[in-house]
């Protein structure tokens, strides 16, 4: 009997081999039912040997893959709501691993395309990505920056396509993307899990809250959660530039934050170019006035005025109102891109460079003015802006609901991590929100935790280890019930590996090379 038993799942495998072409069809493979939705169209064709550099959310350890798939297009609408969502769905021709994968965006997007699809595929996952029907580049390699799409016209908030973003494009996704799984494979996965970062770490924490019964384990990495509040709060640094006429040299930003560094860096116990401790870290910015720096073989001196702008993006518009600002930056994350982004001209005048990712919000959403130019807001009109956002967006935007009583229920698994170098999100929202979820559940990190990055950048980048196998980790805790303890991280700076500590543990050097996770522990 066992030998029959092996026979026929030898032809089963055979079968299926055989008939891939055939079952990779529009004709063959059963349209997904979508409540509140109809299906427009189709499309399935096999790739074999497609070749491109690609990597997974909130890793490192991308490169070149070459894959061969069913490739299948969904494009569906909201009846009334007068949108044309695609959704794509890859299913590995070979050595599927039974599971399904659910990829988040980042930015003003829902989906990253190719970038994220095709290392999961290389990984055996059949997965998954959308467009949102918001016609941005969801192949993009950078951050998508154009929000222009929120409008339907000017003065007018397009509530459809924003409410794809917010939510239902990605469980529309989810559910499309499993019965497609289901359909080719002729069964349906063994088990779902989502990732994403920054935008698609805001996704992530969303379907925990919103559709807590759709993912067996959700991973979400620097989460853009409160997207209405740290977006528009992160051009305080900005605002103080034009009050106050000080528009420092991105050498002396740069400068600003190796010294800011040099002098919290053994906070750990270890001199290693990362700040661990950042709360720990109570350096301003003024204790540096009067002191030298070199730029480009030149020496300079810090000044005051310069001082206080790149003090605002450490301290952030939280320190002006409790009400309606948020978190700074830590203070070995990067300003230059985003909080205080500046260039200069051959005769050393400076000025300010906009960031597309911050203003495109007060444009968009805020003034909803084609023409806005934030740079002409007072300190008034830049806190109002801030009221506005906050009451107009929360509900839709701020994926913060800290009840996540359903998605423990469902038996859901949840990991979430953020570099404490971000330059992007400052990560203490991150820790807000773990709070709050622990104060209405103190026993959540049986089903959540939450793990902090130390050195790591926005999704990756910066000398901190990154913890590239936290998916692996992820579907360890979901299918074995073992639950990460630490987070394994590597390829840090001089290769260097560390284990990422759950919050609220910090690292702390106890002796050794400080290239080995043994010689940190969590305390």
């Amino acid at each position: 009997m066992f030998a029959l038993s092996g026979s026929l799942l030898s032809l089963s495998a055979i079968f299926f081999q055989l008939s891939s072409a055939s079952r990779c069809s529009p004709s063959v493979i059963q349209k997904p039912e979508l409540v509140g939705a109809s299906i427009l169209g189709i499309q399935a064709q096999e790739i074999h040997n497609y070749s491109t550099v690609s990597l997974g959310p909130g890793t490192n350890d991308g490169g070149r893959y070459t894959i061969s798939f069913c490739n299948v297009t969904v494009t569906h609408t909201h009846p009334g709501w007068n949108d044309e969502i695609h959704t794509q769905i890859w299913l590995p021709l070979k050595e599927w691993n039974g599971r399904f994968q659910g990829l988040g965006g980042g930015g003003y997007s829902t989906g990253m395309g190719s970038i994220y699809l095709t290392y999961a595929v290389a990984q055996g996952f059949a997965s998954a990505s959308t467009d949102g029907g918001l016609g941005t580049n969801s192949g993009a390699s950078t951050i998508p920056t154009d929000l222009s799409w929120a409008l339907s016209s000017e003065g007018n908030v397009n509530w459809e396509l924003l409410d794809n973003y917010a939510t239902k494009a990605t469980n529309d996704m989810a559910i499309i993307g499993q019965q497609i799984t289901k359909s080719y494979y002729r069964q349906p996965p063994k088990y779902s899990y989502f990732s994403g970062c920054s935008g698609g770490g805001r996704q992530a924490l969303m379907m925990a809250q919103k559709y807590p019964d759709v993912f067996d384990g959700i991973l979400a990495v620097a989460p853009a959660i409160n997207a209405q509040k740290f977006i528009p709060a992160g051009y305080w640094a900005s605002l103080v530039m034009q009050e106050t006429d000080a528009y420092p040299a991105p050498c002396e930003v740069s400068a600003f934050t190796e010294a800011a560094t040099k002098a919290c860096d053994k906070l750990d116990g270890v001199e290693d170019g990362i700040i661990s401790s950042p709360g720990l870290c109570d350096i301003k910015a003024s204790d540096f006035v009067g002191k030298n720096y070199s730029c480009d073989g030149v020496q300079k001196t810090f000044t005051a005025s310069n001082a206080k702008v790149i003090q605002a993006a450490w301290s952030g518009s939280l320190s002006v109102s409790k009400r309606y600002g948020w978190h700074g930056l830590n203070k070995d994350a990067a300003l230059g891109g985003y909080y205080v982004s500046t260039s200069c001209s051959g005769n050393g005048t400076c000025h300010a460079t906009e960031s597309d990712l911050l203003s495109s919000w007060f444009k968009y959403l805020v003034a909803k003015n084609l023409t806005f130019d934030a740079s002409s807001m007072t300190k008034n009109q830049f806190f109002d802006a801030l009221h506005s956002s906050i009451s107009d967006y929360t509900s839709m935007l701020g994926n913060n609901d800290p009840d996540l009583s359903n998605f423990k229920r469902a038996g859901g698994k949840m990991i979430a991590w953020h570099g404490l170098a971000d330059e992007v999100i400052p990560p203490n929202g991150t820790t807000e929100y773990y709070e709050n979820v622990l104060k209405g559940d103190p026993n959540a990190h049986r089903f959540y935790r939450s793990f902090e990055a130390p050195g790591v950048g926005h999704c990756y980048g910066g000398l901190g280890p990154i913890p590239n196998g936290a998916m692996s980790q992820l579907i360890e805790w979901v299918e074995d019930g073992h639950a990460p303890a630490v987070l394994h991280a590597t390829k840090g700076s001089n290769d260097t590996a560390r284990d990422l500590c759950p919050y609220p543990l910090r690292q702390k050097y106890i002796g050794g090379d400080s290239r080995n996770s043994t010689s940190f522990t969590c305390i």
